[in-house]
């Protein structure tokens, strides 16, 4: 921009040239003075860009110097190089001068920094306040290219590697880095980055630990130090993987002399590749789609017998185990429990082991399962369709249906006779029969006369006889007791309707707790069973009513909270009052219970 001076002279001068002369030369020296600051202002208002070299290589350091000839007191933002390189240091510098007089200054940023790839790459503007510097282009060349012969770059290479090279979506891939060298490295000063997703969506685990060892490429032995990774594809396409960066320092010794702190040596930076891995769509399958070179269930069961114990939980723990899988990709269980057996999942266990050479996962399930009514019972096949990564075709990992045996409560087996004792007597056998042991336990080739007992053995069933006899009295004395109460008033009669209210406030507020301690009052003081257990209760409740305490005893002693409705205990506990609670017949209980089943 052109200045403009205008110059007045009055008209006085024409009297006194010689002092208007003066006055004029003066204002003159004073405008050129004016206009050199302005000028010196305008050129110190930008910022001038230098580049030590025009062409560098991948991964070599070069230097930017951005400097200017005015104080630059706003810290500049370098963001912009960090598309197309990679910052590894920054400084500034202040230079002052004095000449005649005149001082002058220079404030200078010097920039250190490395291409990532090669190409013609454009060195934006940087901003450093009101001021920006002019763009610049510079060129870079792989490694290979700046050494044709390959010589100079081939003390050090390092390789990334993905295998399979086109996997299918959430498939394992296992990728492989690898740094080679065959001069001396100095360990302290050598890193080398964990591969990044430049491109697709994935999953990157580290497999085991880093692994060292000789290998040979073109002819030459390395020294390898190698890393795996388990990748899983996420969305099928295409799959990037940025350049592994290896940055360390040469073990020289001479540097290292020179260097007071010893820890000399000259730095170093080399790159892979970037690796590329084309994602495939998977087979159109039915249910879960599960890629991995094995997959197994296996089953466990407390107790081992898989005898079931009405209104008692027994634990069944099944086990998902896959080689390529993540515990998080295996599938929930689909367990079946036929009519007659409640069961109720806990929160599911994942484990990844990351140690071998693939990932191994495992989904571990723990079910509560509970007998509702006597029986024979099948829990049905339990399966899971896989994919085969090894035979490419899908596979079935199976558990067997399991038979199971549900007892009622208070019903035992003799331990120390053979199964065949203990079976239910054949039809043509009289109902009787269960009131006399000698005559169950007899074999079908056997008569009576065969099975007489030794001599010795006499005292064994008077004392039986004996207890039998006690007890019997024992059980009439207190028939006569129970005939002649019911002409007596009841003194918990008016009170008998609390129990039942207490119960309905429990299960309309869905409180289990609160619902077994209603139920124990209720057994206690309205039913008036001994003991007043909901055991004993069970023992002659029908099946709504066992079903629904079975219910209520699983979510109180489960290992995890259930969601407990209260609604279906209330309306087993009415539907078992309007049929009519059932009598009570001691005599036949105390009887029976001194012989075995």
């Amino acid at each position: 921009m052109a200045t403009q001076v205008s110059i007045s002279i009055s008209t006085t001068c024409a009297s006194k040239p010689r002092r208007c002369l003066v006055m004029s030369l003066s204002k003159l020296i004073a405008l050129l003075l004016v206009c050199w600051s302005l000028a010196g202002t305008v050129l110190a208002a930008g910022v001038q860009v230098q580049l030590d070299r025009d062409t560098v290589q991948v991964g070599d350091d070069f230097t930017l110097t951005f400097s200017s000839d005015q104080a630059l007191t706003t810290t500049p933002d370098f963001t912009p190089l960090n598309k197309d390189f990679q910052v590894t240091g920054t400084s500034t510098s202040t230079n002052v001068q004095y000449i005649n007089g005149q001082m002058s200054q220079q404030t200078s940023w010097l920039v250190t920094l490395f291409a990532n790839h090669a190409g013609n790459l454009s060195i934006p503007s940087i901003s450093f306040g009101s001021v920006s510097s002019d763009p610049l282009t510079i060129q870079v060349v792989d490694q290979s290219a700046g050494d044709p012969t390959g010589a100079k770059n081939a003390d050090i290479l390092v390789e990334l590697t993905a295998d399979p090279p086109n996997p299918y979506v959430q498939q394992q891939v296992i990728v492989t880095q690898r740094l080679l060298h065959v001069v001396p490295l100095l360990p302290t000063r050598a890193s080398m980055s964990h591969p990044e997703l430049e491109k697709g969506k994935g999953l990157i685990q580290q497999l085991g630990t880093t692994k060292s060892g000789v290998i040979t490429r073109n002819g030459t032995r390395y020294n390898m130090i190698e890393r795996r990774y388990a990748v899983f594809p996420q969305v099928s396409g295409e799959l990037s993987i940025g350049r592994t960066v290896f940055q360390g320092a040469l073990d020289d010794r001479r540097s290292r002399q020179s260097d007071p702190f010893g820890i000399g040596g000259k730095q170093v930076r080399r790159f892979s590749e970037p690796l590329l891995i084309q994602v495939q769509a998977h087979p159109q399958v039915k249910g879960t789609w599960l890629p991995a070179n094995s997959l197994t269930l296996n089953a466990h069961w407390e107790p081992v017998n898989k005898t079931l114990k009405a209104g008692e939980p027994v634990t069944l723990t099944i086990a998902i185990i896959a080689d390529g899988l993540m515990a998080e990709q295996l599938p929930a269980l689909d367990l079946k429990p036929p009519m007659g057996i409640k069961g109720y999942a806990n929160q599911p266990v994942f484990h990844n082991d990351l140690g071998g050479s693939s990932v191994v996962g495992m989904r571990e399930e723990k079910w509560v399962l509970m007998g509702t009514a006597d029986g024979d019972y099948v829990l049905p096949e339990i399966k899971i369709d896989w994919w085969d990564l090894k035979a490419k075709k899908m596979q079935t990992a199976r558990l067997d249906p399991t038979p199971l045996k549900v007892t009622g409560v208070g019903q035992t087996n003799p331990t120390n006779e053979p199964a065949a004792a203990v079976q239910a007597p054949a039809p043509t056998e009289p109902a009787t029969s269960l009131l006399n042991p000698t005559e169950q336990t007899l074999p079908s080739s056997q008569t009576p006369a065969e099975t007489k007992p030794p001599s010795n053995s006499y005292w064994i069933y008077a004392v039986v006889v004996m207890l039998g006899s006690i007890l019997l009295a024992v059980a009439i004395y207190w028939l006569r007791y129970r005939r002649l109460k019911p002409h007596m008033p009841s003194p918990t009669a008016p009170n008998s309707i609390m129990p039942l209210k207490a119960l309905q406030a429990a299960c309309q507020n869905n409180d289990a707790s609160a619902a077994f301690q209603a139920l124990q009052v209720w057994i206690r003081e309205d039913l008036k069973l001994a003991p007043a257990t909901i055991a004993t209760l069970r023992a002659q409740a029908d099946l709504p009513l066992k079903q629904a305490l079975d219910d209520l005893s699983t979510v109180l002693y489960a290992a995890t909270t259930h969601v407990w409705d209260g609604q279906e205990l209330w309306q087993a506990v009415q539907d078992y009052q309007q049929a009519g609670v059932p009598a009570i017949k001691p005599s036949m209980p105390a009887l029976a219970d001194l012989y075995p089943n």
